[in-house]
């Protein structure tokens, strides 16, 4: 990983907090600190909320925070496979089973 520096400014009770967590960990504190930005970053790419002009969203909070999770779950699979369906063969075979269920209900 290319590193390059950052300094943070924390108080002493912070600081010794951060400590004792990184040792607990066995980590250095700028290893601990590292992770704790990157844990807390979300996922580059994902972006699954209206966006911040569109406040005509008609998600509930429920649907939104679902939608999200699933995306992470989709992104965490494709990173780990490196599998995608293009989006024309994902819409016919929804297509096709839309049909043929309706066809079904005949």
């Amino acid at each position: 990983m290319d590193r390059r520096p950052l300094t943070l400014q924390l108080d002493a009770a912070t600081l010794a907090r951060v400590e004792a967590a990184a040792a607990a960990e066995g980590l250095s504190v700028e290893d601990w600190m590292a992770r704790c930005i990157i844990d807390a970053l979300p996922s580059p790419g994902v972006a699954e909320d209206a966006a911040p002009f569109d406040l005509a969203d008609p998600r509930t909070e429920a649907a939104k925070l679902y939608q999200g999770e699933q995306a992470l779950i989709a992104l965490a699979e494709y990173d780990r496979t490196g599998v995608s369906y293009p989006l024309e063969d994902v819409l016919r075979d929804l297509r096709a089973d839309l049909e043929a269920r309706l066809a079904s209900k005949a």
